[in-house]
């Protein structure tokens, strides 16, 4: 268990989060305020949670007598902070982005793409996957849940002006 794939877990995983959380808020019509008051809290107890379930997960692992890989493993309280940390630096860039631009999401999520492929690309550096693999996946998978954020948002604002 590494301390980079901790980090890559939580940093993937923060700007997916929260760039949904801005397609969401962009389509839904709502103020500023609300992403702040909403992509903030998110942000801290996502990865919170995130960094709590890499600590379980890690200690889980440790419990069952799974040997670490090297001596250059972290303890699973360095794992679950590394990623933690990764996902709130992360994952705060397309929060902040959005309001910069004055809410250009198209500016946020070419952005967003980008630095899930620069995390696509380190994880392939080090698992020695082809590096065009992981920067398609990693950005693939990104731009689903992004749009995915993006439609619900636009059909429950749809549904409530609608009413």
């Amino acid at each position: 268990m590494s301390l980079l794939r901790a980090s890559l877990l939580g940093g993937v995983d923060g700007v997916i989060t929260s760039f949904a959380i801005v397609a969401g808020t962009h389509a839904g019509e709502m103020t500023m305020d609300t992403l702040w008051v909403i992509g903030i809290s998110s942000l801290v107890a996502d990865g919170l949670s995130m960094g709590v379930s890499e600590y379980l997960s890690s200690s889980s692992a440790s419990a069952k007598g799974e040997q670490l890989q090297n001596a250059n493993d972290a303890s699973p309280l360095s794992l679950g902070f590394a990623c933690f940390v990764s996902f709130v630096v992360c994952g705060v860039v397309p929060t902040v982005l959005y309001a910069i631009t004055s809410g250009r999401l198209l500016a946020v999520a070419i952005f967003s793409l980008v630095e899930l492929m620069l995390l696509g690309a380190a994880r392939t550096l080090f698992s020695r996957e082809n590096l065009l693999w992981g920067l398609v996946q990693t950005a693939s998978l990104g731009a689903i849940a992004g749009a995915v954020a993006y439609g619900v948002g636009v059909g429950i604002h749809s549904s409530l002006t609608a009413v």
